[in-house]
């Protein structure tokens, strides 16, 4: 399997939902400073490194909201990233058992879907707003 996109939304420099498709071998990150390329990373960090902390903080949250969106509706961060099977990956694989949960298209060439979502819980939000 390998990674074929990243979506991410109110994450760092994202504010409205960004999909980054990547190629089945080799994918390179070149930009300017402040471009997003680190924070691509540090998304693909949250879902995929199980020894990276899943906290985040002040800095994670995009700052182009405005007062009044804020006012609204608490912040939230949704990244997710679609997998899908290799071209020349043997059926059965040790990659389709480990994402077996995360199916989306169980025919192949399999896909699966892991996403991570920071949001205020619905009860708390009458308290915010």
């Amino acid at each position: 399997m390998f990674i074929a996109n990243i979506s991410i939304r109110n994450f760092r420099g994202f504010s409205k939902t960004k999909v980054i498709e990547f190629n089945e071998k080799l994918n390179i990150f070149i930009g300017h400073n402040n471009s997003g390329k680190t924070s691509i990373i540090k998304a693909l960090q949250i879902l995929f490194d199980t020894s990276f902390s899943k906290k985040l903080n002040i800095n994670d949250f995009n700052r182009q909201i405005s007062i009044d969106e804020l006012k609204e509706n608490p912040p939230s961060i949704t990244i997710s990233s679609l997998l899908k099977e290799s071209i020349d990956e043997k059926e059965y694989s040790e990659d389709i058992v480990l994402v077996s949960t995360l199916l989306t298209k169980i025919e192949r060439p399999y896909e699966a879907k892991i996403t991570y979502e920071f949001f205020l819980p619905e009860k708390e939000i009458e308290d915010y707003k």
